[in-house]
């Protein structure tokens, strides 16, 4: 087995970790204090290639697979998780049209989105739940040429800024009942909600979306009608939690290097406290854990890079979107508990760690779901 990087990976890791540093890191904590994600570095990132890294150079991508795209949010979830999980959640709907869409629709949505001249989101999450999509109660009624979209989704993230949202909604019964269709910002019926405050992830938009009488014309179905679970899926699985995986590595590195430099520098009786081995032991755990959510993170990424569909390695990326996220979360509240009272502090970050790493656990699915993908696949073998 061949476990090193390419020349161009390491070159990707390199000249993102660059630019998280420079222009990410500092303003990290005033983004989150502002809850906003400026336009001028969403632009900054897409000039990158880092929206589309996954994306074919015909619609204006710069493909490198699913090992650099791990590696670019890996490094900007370091130095900051908001810009980690727009990097994570955009290109949902950008995979769903890129894999089930008409030509017409992959080259009139996708190269602006890769350019940073507009935003996507993806709306599938409603106030029944996201883990139970055969429980959607947002419908489209098909009457002549169009459909009539009626309903609400809720914690969407890019909810309020994005000028093209896809989304799913109810065409029937049962699982080939769900549909796909992209909607633009400005269509009457379709309007933006409250916008959350959740703990984490502070500088990202997430909001409500709502649906009355929205007219959808035809050509804006993604797929085929009936085909939405199956879309819906691919774009969660592929895109979602192999992303999620990468922002919670980024935070887990970020959170342990924080309490490295810490420890070092604090002096209790006159010593580091790094000398002290209940220091050293929860330092020691951080990195094991990390290292080891690396591995199943990247071999997700590897995977897909080698051709394998969600359906054939669901276990793999949903061991890995849990463990990750779940060493993210305990790394974090290590990080505090080495900081002592510093680590309640805003410019310590690590209390920032926390806020993201504790929105990541749920994001994508829940860690619980993701269990119980891995026990059924335990199950067929």
């Amino acid at each position: 087995m061949d476990f090193d990087f390419t020349a161009e990976q390491q070159l990707v890791r390199k000249t993102v970790r660059d630019f998280a540093e420079k222009e990410l890191a500092p303003k990290a904590l005033e983004l989150d204090n502002k809850r906003e994600l400026p336009k001028d570095i969403i632009k900054k990132a897409a000039k990158m290639g880092l929206i589309g890294v996954v994306i074919p150079e015909e619609y204006g991508g710069s493909p490198m697979g699913h090992v650099a795209r791990m590696m670019s949010i890996e490094e900007i979830s370091r130095a900051c998780g908001s810009m980690g999980l727009f990097l994570q959640a955009t290109p949902l709907g950008l995979w769903a049209i890129l894999r089930f869409g008409t030509e017409e629709q992959k080259e009139k949505y996708i190269p602006p989105v890769v350019s940073g001249d507009k935003i996507m989101c993806m709306a599938l999450t409603e106030p029944t739940g996201g883990s139970d999509p055969l429980a959607m109660e947002t419908a489209a009624k098909h009457i002549g040429d169009k459909y009539v979209v009626n309903g609400r989704k809720c914690f969407i993230t890019n909810g309020s800024t994005a000028d093209y949202c896809v989304f799913a909604a109810r065409t029937g019964e049962g699982p080939r009942g769900l549909s796909v269709f992209v909607v633009e910002k400005g269509t009457a019926g379709f309007d933006p909600g409250r916008v959350e405050r959740h703990a984490g992830f502070a500088a990202i938009d997430v909001a409500e979306l709502f649906f009355s009488d929205c007219i959808i014309p035809e050509q804006n179905l993604v797929g085929d009608e009936g085909q939405g679970l199956s879309i819906a899926l691919t774009s969660i699985f592929e895109i979602g939690r192999v992303g999620n995986a990468a922002v919670s590595l980024g935070i887990a590195r970020a959170a342990k290097e924080a309490a490295v430099r810490f420890a070092k520098e604090r002096k209790l009786y006159g010593r580091p406290i790094a000398d002290l081995q209940a220091i050293q032991f929860l330092l020691a755990d951080m990195d094991i854990e990390i290292e080891a959510a690396k591995w199943l993170a990247y071999h997700a990424a590897w995977l897909l890079d080698q051709g394998k569909t969600s359906r054939e390695i669901s276990k793999e990326i949903c061991r890995a979107k849990a463990y990750a996220s779940e060493v993210a979360r305990r790394a974090a509240i290590n990080a505090i508990q080495i900081h002592g009272a510093y680590g309640t502090l805003p410019d310590f970050h690590v209390i920032r760690y926390l806020r993201d790493a504790l929105e990541g656990v749920s994001s994508a699915g829940t860690n619980e779901i993701m269990r119980l993908i891995i026990a059924r696949e335990l199950m067929k073998d």
